[in-house]
């Protein structure tokens, strides 16, 4: 695969994971904080999933942590231009 097909993955994993969990307003709601345990959980699944010889989940869960990771820039780039929405506030982080 090329860089650019590997992107062009994750782009369609941003997206799915926006349609799931509500978009930029429901992300600019979570605290950066939050987006790194996410992404160090996803990248700590991974890394259970290669030790299990699962290499396609274990990829699968990099293509998610990628994704959460494009969603904290994207985040961190609108409270920085002041373009984010308020959401109501919802319970947990029950994300996978």
């Amino acid at each position: 695969m090329t860089t650019q097909s590997v992107l062009a993955e994750v782009a369609a994993e941003r997206t799915r994971q926006d349609a799931q969990w509500g978009g930029p307003p429901r992300d600019d709601a979570l605290p950066v904080q939050a987006f790194v345990q996410l992404i160090g959980d996803y990248a700590g699944w991974a890394r259970v999933k290669a030790r299990e010889g699962s290499m396609v989940e274990a990829r699968q869960r990099l293509v998610q942590a990628a994704a959460l990771a494009v969603a904290a820039v994207e985040s961190l780039d609108r409270r920085a231009s002041g373009a984010t929405e308020a959401v109501p506030s919802s319970p947990g982080l029950n994300w996978e």
